[in-house]
């Protein structure tokens, strides 16, 4: 195949064959990432229509309780067997979305109210069931009981004057005064159409490049053609002049050619086990960094969890609990462990190069910071002052602009109780100068040392004790603010301490 005859051959089809060959692959892979984008998207986009259904339930919901506690309210007089059959008759009524609607059961599992079910009202419903057999009225109630304040079901039912059922998201909350279980629902195959409506673009849209791709392909072939039949002629006749010098050294090159594939071999495989080690070392660190990092912003909340906790025992132990100081208890821990819960995707999500920035306000990340924190705070007599007037909107990363924030506030906590400072002071500043948003964190512990002040964004630098810190907390928060966002941090003494200054570009 490679000989001497076959060389203008493969001059002129070698080119032309690897066009086919690129205009093959390019399609291939076109194809492939479009398809994964679709799905991306298909999901991001089912996502983000049953959170908008939530919320349009969650709404409406709470607009019957409302109405219900005012009619109440506004009509004491009223005998209360008929102030219910209105408010029922009332709540068949109510209509939302396509094919929203309310219903109503007791906690003792009786139907009270439904706009399509009315040869059952006021009957045993406890053996109702989906298109699934799941007894869902049951489940309702149950959980509805468990979870007064709002719970989410998933079920499957039919659409009225439909004759399939469909997968439905319904909302349930408790109006504790009659008992109520006040339910609403939502289908959730709507966005089955606008998935497929997409899939038919993106089709449209591949077969438009492909077309593309072969018509441009074929240009390329018949240009290249041309091009290497005469270059092929040429190269034949310098290839023929050439002949009698290439065989007189065709035995040294052979020798050569041998001795250097060889070394070339040991090269790559030392080079492949060389980069083997590199990656799993750099793997090895970067896993250690994420680690550091995470246990040092879990540390704040977990201490607050720890004293919601503590105050909540001690508060049962002396019977001074109620239901309302436990939920409130609850709210406050679940806020907090959803944080450190997000804390890890943030640390994740750190290290890749393709995070969304948004339009975020300074004040709302600074005060989530300072949420996190105010409790400790209080708890060492530190006075915390704030000076946020105004409220600009930045780009950005928000979450992670807030735990900078935090990070600052828990640095300043820590050196003033570590110095216990009389009278100790931190001062949060918001303000615009120009085109730049400032944001000062500030406190009087006298400053850091001078001999401190050029490594004190350096990673694994801490002046705490091993236990406490780990050296990464601004080095990472500089990162943030640098590397991601496009901004400075820095820090100077005052005469009375520490000053962290944040610049960031005004949106």
């Amino acid at each position: 195949m490679f000989s001497e005859r076959n060389i203008p051959r493969l001059i002129i089809f070698t080119p032309i064959i690897t066009v086919i060959l690129i205009a093959f692959f390019t399609i291939y892979f076109f194809i492939k990432t479009q398809n994964n984008y679709f799905e991306e998207e298909s999901f991001r986009l089912e996502e983000q229509y049953i959170i908008k259904q939530k919320d349009i339930l969650k709404k409406e919901i709470k607009y019957v309780i409302n109405y219900i506690e005012h009619y109440v309210t506004n009509n004491e007089r009223i005998n209360e067997a008929v102030l219910k059959d209105e408010l029922l008759r009332y709540i068949e009524s109510v209509r939302f979305e396509d094919h929203g609607y309310i219903w109503i059961h007791d906690t003792n599992y009786y139907l009270r109210a439904h706009p399509f079910r009315q040869e059952k009202i006021g009957t045993y419903d406890i053996t109702l069931k989906d298109a699934m057999g799941t007894l869902i009225a049951k489940q309702f109630i149950d959980e509805t009981i468990s979870n007064p304040n709002g719970v989410f079901i998933e079920y499957f039912w039919q659409k009225p004057q439909n004759l399939y059922s469909s997968k439905k998201l319904g909302f349930f909350r408790l109006y504790k005064k009659y008992n109520w279980v006040i339910g609403a629902g939502l289908y959730l195959d709507d966005i089955e159409k606008s998935i497929h409506q997409n899939k038919i673009l993106l089709e449209k849209r591949i077969d438009k490049y492909i077309e593309l791709i072969v018509l441009i392909s074929f240009i390329v072939i018949f240009v290249i053609g041309i091009l290497s039949l005469i270059m092929s002629n040429k190269i034949n006749k310098v290839f023929k002049s050439y002949q009698d010098k290439v065989q007189k050294k065709e035995h040294l090159l052979e020798d050569l050619n041998s001795n250097l594939e060889l070394k070339v071999d040991e090269a790559i495989i030392e080079v492949k086990r060389k980069d083997r080690a590199m990656l799993h070392q750099s793997r090895l660190a970067r896993m250690g960094t994420m680690l550091s990092m995470i246990a040092h912003q879990w540390r704040q909340p977990l201490s607050k969890v720890s004293a919601l906790l503590m105050e909540l025992e001690t508060a049962t132990k002396f019977n001074k609990s109620d239901d309302k100081m436990v939920i409130s208890t609850i709210k406050d821990s679940t806020k907090l462990l959803y944080y450190m819960s997000n804390t890890i995707d943030d640390f994740r999500d750190f290290f890749k190069p393709d995070k969304q920035k948004v339009n975020f306000f300074i004040n709302d990340a600074c005060l989530e910071a300072v949420s996190l924190v105010d409790a400790s705070i209080e708890t060492y007599g530190i006075i915390l002052t704030r000076d946020m007037k105004i409220n600009p909107t930045i780009n950005g990363f928000e979450r992670e602009f807030a735990q900078v924030i935090l990070n600052l506030l828990s640095n300043a906590k820590d050196v003033l109780k570590q110095r216990e400072i009389i009278n100790p002071k931190i001062h949060l500043s918001v303000k615009i100068e120009s085109k730049y948003v400032i944001i000062c964190v500030s406190d009087n512990a006298g400053g850091v040392e001078e001999e401190h002040l050029d490594l004190i964004f350096e990673p694994y630098f801490t002046t705490k004790e091993s236990l406490k810190g780990t050296g990464l907390g601004l080095y990472m928060s500089k990162m943030i603010i640098e590397k991601n966002m496009g901004g400075e941090l820095s820090v100077e003494n005052t005469k009375n301490g520490a000053l962290f200054k944040i610049v960031l570009q005004k949106d």
